[in-house]
């Protein structure tokens, strides 16, 4: 009889032993991968959310609260930039577009972002790609409204139906402007980022709102914006970064803020890299419990084997194919592990795909593995065979002798 057949009878004569290691390997490979997989959509998500932007400027507070609330919409701004220095910032040589940002409303849980036309020219994702149009058109009028891909899809709204916009962004009693209906005349195209749950409108709109009024009169009024969250800016020249960003944070008019997206979020990372270690370390601590458990049960099983191992000897098996036995059960146990928790994190993260979407903003795939991931499967199926090479070891040393005194 082959070794692998004697180690799948062996395995099938311990088989509730078998299935509950093979349950535990799998529940740390779902651990391990899974946090894996996770951080990486994370960062990957924080990553391509912005790009092509050099600079974003709003008043002076936390360089990661404003990046947070510009980009991601959370949180909520100290204070706002005025419009002046929006307007006389625009004016430096090398500054080749501004686009200002308007944030603190908005709908049904998604914020509202008023902001200009250029925003759809010059706000890029992923490796620059840029905004696209899934239906419909950009805002041409105060009261028009071009919705992320995700508000659309879960407000099923339509081009050409009317909302009402919230005062604030927190949850609860929020003051709806009635006063103001706005009418959708566009839909992205899915993006990945927060502005597939963002409602864009002209930033006149943005000010319209704020103003006691009717519909029909307000835009005889002037609409230009005292002030502004924060604003998105793009250079001539990678060069001149350093220079602009020092003329702005001496601004004299007000306390100003300019951040390089790129380095603000790689200070975010490294301020959650402790936690992201703790958490991987306590993952490991359970993985590594689990193949303290693997070891047990292989040396329990090696006692109990004496007279089988003996039988084995007599007939003929070398010490070597005893240890082998041992090897591959324990690297058919691990194997199989490491596929079922495979099979589990694809399932878990098929099934739980919206809501990290929908509450996290993270895209996660599952359809194939990175190779840090195939990395730490690769290992947990080596430490399995590690695990067994005592035992093995074991077998290999015990002599025939000793086997048929248990006879």
């Amino acid at each position: 009889m082959s070794l692998l057949k004697l180690t799948l009878k062996r395995l099938f004569s311990r088989k509730v032993t078998s299935l509950l290691l093979i349950l535990s390997i799998g529940l740390s490979t779902l651990l391990l991968v899974g946090v894996q997989k996770i951080k990486q959509s994370a960062k990957d998500s924080f990553s391509q959310s912005l790009s092509g932007t050099d600079l974003i400027v709003g008043a002076r507070s936390g360089d990661t609260q404003l990046l947070l609330y510009t980009v991601f919409r959370q949180g909520q701004p100290i204070a706002n930039m005025s419009w002046k220095s929006v307007k006389e910032i625009q004016t430096f040589p090398e500054i080749s577009w501004v686009v200002p940002i308007s944030l603190g409303d908005s709908h049904k849980g998604y914020p509202v972002l008023g902001t200009t036309l250029p925003y759809f020219k010059h706000y890029k994702y992923a490796s620059k790609q840029p905004l696209k149009l899934k239906t419909g058109r950009l805002f041409q009028d105060v009261f028009e409204v071009v919705l992320g891909s995700e508000v659309a899809k879960h407000l099923n709204y339509k081009l050409n139906d009317r909302l009402f916009l919230a005062h604030g962004i927190a949850k609860g009693n929020l003051t709806i402007h009635k006063n103001y209906s706005f009418n959708v005349v566009g839909v992205l195209k899915p993006t990945g980022t927060p502005v597939d749950k963002t409602l864009h409108i002209p930033i006149e709109g943005f000010t319209a709102l704020h103003i006691k009024g009717d519909k029909k009169t307000i835009k005889t009024y002037d609409l230009t914006p005292k002030s502004v969250t924060s604003c998105l800016i793009g250079l001539t020249s990678k060069i001149s970064i350093f220079s602009v960003q020092k003329q702005i944070v001496n601004w004299k008019q007000e306390p100003l803020m300019a951040i390089i997206p790129g380095v603000t979020l790689s200070r975010l990372w490294d301020n959650i890299r402790t936690i992201d270690t703790a958490f991987f370390i306590i993952t490991l601590l359970v993985t590594l419990i689990t193949f303290i458990g693997l070891l047990l049960v292989l040396l329990i099983s090696l006692q109990q084997s004496k007279r089988e191992l003996a039988i084995l000897r007599t007939l003929g098996a070398h010490p070597l194919q005893l240890s082998w036995l041992l090897i591959l059960e324990s690297l058919f146990i691990t194997t199989s592990g490491v596929i079922f928790g495979l099979g589990l994190m694809n399932s878990f993260g098929y099934a739980l795909k919206p809501f990290f979407e929908e509450k996290m903003g993270l895209i996660l795939s599952f359809n194939v593995l990175t190779l840090p991931e195939l990395y730490l499967a690769l290992c947990i199926i080596f430490i399995g065979i590690l695990t067994s090479s005592i035992p093995a070891l074991l077998a290999y040393r015990k002599g025939l002798s000793e086997g048929f005194v248990s006879l």
